[in-house]
């Protein structure tokens, strides 16, 4: 089995999963998974990890989120994006300074309604399949932090902005509350995530950049998809080392002998509390110190026999 972690470069007009499956099928790898769905029309960053490395997507660093985005407006959407779109109203230009105005109070602390067209779960069902099936149901009000909001281009009836949220926000409800705040209607013509927590990915020279390293290398992968539409016959990945991603502090050092005890957990009587990585050739654990020295996992418990060889 392969481990490791990928971040790629997803293209426009191809669902997350059906990108996930090319690429497991040309690695030859059948266990992997990603962290934050991208919409099949929207391109950019998707972080996958393969192998027991599927394991890890829940604890990576996922924010911010930074978006560029394009808003048609005067169209009418079902899923406030181009694959609903049901009507186009022409809508006099508009005010520049409103515009910035309008962008401005977006930030910070917003609430708003997630799109009914979301993977948000109604009773155990996403709730994008029960909008194309025609089940009317109405999703919570909830908030969302914005981090910044600005205008990048308005080329009427175009408006092009870019967004950094936390995770879990929706860049076509802040599509929304923008149309609506200007009084029009309106969807997302274009949509492209250039970073996600720790990694930015640079869309023009496909250049990966870390937070943490500055730029990282990078390993290509070139296949063509036939079974699409669309014409993408390369496409880009990075492998990254999984402790870039990861939020937490690498593992002290250990008394080796507290591990050969047949199972008893090691103490760390001088090392500080809180939550650490911890990797080894072929195997890894996420665990928290206690203040009196013990520990408890998190993800993946260590066997000791193992371990003790791969620590000497």
């Amino acid at each position: 089995m392969k481990n490791f972690l990928l971040v790629a470069y997803k293209p426009k007009f191809i669902s997350s999963n059906a990108f996930l499956t090319l690429l497991k099928k040309h690695i030859g790898e059948k266990k992997a998974g990603y962290s934050g769905t991208l919409d099949p029309f929207a391109s950019g960053l998707l972080i996958i990890g393969f192998g027991a490395y599927t394991k890890l997507l829940p604890f990576l660093t996922k924010s911010p989120k930074c978006y560029r985005a394009t808003l048609f407006l005067g169209a009418q959407s079902t899923t406030l994006d181009i694959e609903g779109i049901q009507k186009v109203e022409l809508i006099k230009p508009l005010c520049l300074d409103n515009i910035l105005q309008v962008l401005d109070s977006l930030q910070g602390e917003i609430s708003y309604i997630p799109p009914q067209f979301s993977a948000k779960h109604i009773n155990g069902t996403r709730a994008y399949k029960l909008a194309r099936s025609g089940v009317s149901f109405q999703l919570e009000r909830q908030n969302m932090r914005v981090f910044g909001l600005k205008l990048l281009a308005y080329n009427h009836p175009f408006l092009s902005f870019e967004v950094c949220l936390d995770e879990g926000g929706y860049v076509r409800s802040i599509g929304e509350l923008i149309s609506s705040k200007l009084g029009v209607s309106g969807a997302l013509s274009a949509l492209e995530r250039i970073s996600e927590g720790v990694f930015s990915l640079d869309s023009d020279t496909l250049r990966l950049t870390s937070k943490k390293e500055g730029e990282l290398s990078h390993q290509i992968f070139e296949f063509k998809a036939h079974r699409f539409s669309y014409t993408h016959t390369q496409a880009r990945f990075f492998i990254i080392p999984p402790d870039y991603a990861l939020p937490f502090a690498k593992m002290p050092p250990l008394c080796t002998q507290d591990m050969a005890l047949h199972g008893k957990k090691p103490t760390l009587l001088n090392a500080k509390s809180g939550i650490y990585q911890w990797f080894f050739r072929d195997f890894f654990s996420i665990i928290e110190i206690k203040e009196n020295g013990g520990f408890a996992y998190i993800c993946n418990r260590i066997p000791y026999a193992d371990t003790l060889q791969k620590t000497r």
